[in-house]
């Protein structure tokens, strides 16, 4: 049986309030915590935090498996050193992308917790090591690309894209999940294609795992990767999955 934790319980105060508690930073993050009908936490996750575990942490927040009624729940609870007061831009910007089916469906968004989907899955790159069909691996990654251009066409740049390990997700259903927009802008140039390619295809290790299933021409695709970032336009994006054989 999973213990669900009480989100008052006396064990989650250095959690709620991380990396230093201060008494007004929790009481600011349980207020919240029951004000969106958050019953309680499950320790889970691959982080250990405060003889805790927890599913992520960042330089912005600290991410819990929730409890909402019976469902459970991504938090994500605003560090007590976060360089900003507040979670809603973050939240704003995951509705948005929402819209076009990216990121984990938003629950509710508040100035110190934003709850979300929780999505079961793993990071893309521990997916990629234990995939042998091509066709799976081809149908992913043609989709996070469309997901990336999706992004661009939206003027907002996620801005951890480039080194994509612990930000994008393969779920239970086999589609990509781009995760964690906490430094997400809609003020900087958008550059998610060109940051996500070269993750794929450049980066030692991910596109050795690629290379089995997919065919590109190094030289070809950074030339068509440089004329984007020129001209962004839908005639270089699919002369790029032209390239890649998507």
């Amino acid at each position: 049986m999973v213990e669900v934790i009480p989100i008052d319980d006396e064990r989650l105060k250095k959690v709620l309030s991380y990396p230093h508690f201060s008494e007004s930073h929790y009481c600011k993050v349980l207020s919240d915590l029951r004000e969106i009908g958050v019953r309680g936490v499950i320790s889970q996750g691959g982080v250990d935090l405060a003889n805790f575990k927890v599913l992520g942490k960042g330089c912005v927040g600290v991410v819990l498996l929730g409890l909402l009624g019976e469902n459970r729940v991504a938090l994500k609870v605003l560090r007590s050193d976060a360089d900003r007061k507040s979670l809603r831009k973050e939240g704003e910007i995951l509705k948005e992308v929402n819209m076009e089916q990216i990121g984990p469906r938003t629950v509710a968004v508040r100035d110190n917790v934003i709850a979300m989907e929780y999505i079961s899955g793993d990071f893309l790159s521990k997916w990629l090591k234990t995939q042998n069909d091509g066709y799976k691996v081809r149908v992913v990654v043609k989709e996070l690309l469309r997901q990336c251009w999706r992004l661009d066409e939206m003027g907002i740049d996620h801005g951890e894209l480039s080194d994509a390990k612990k930000h994008v997700l393969v779920d239970g259903q086999g589609v990509p999940r781009i995760i964690d927009f906490e430094t997400a802008s809609k003020e900087r140039t958008c550059r998610n294609v060109v940051s996500i390619a070269g993750y794929l295809f450049f980066k030692s290790g991910i596109a050795d795992y690629l290379r089995p299933h997919l065919s590109w021409n190094d030289n070809n695709l950074k030339e068509l990767l440089r004329q984007y970032k020129r001209a962004r336009s839908p005639e270089v994006y699919r002369e790029i999955l032209e390239e890649l054989g998507l």
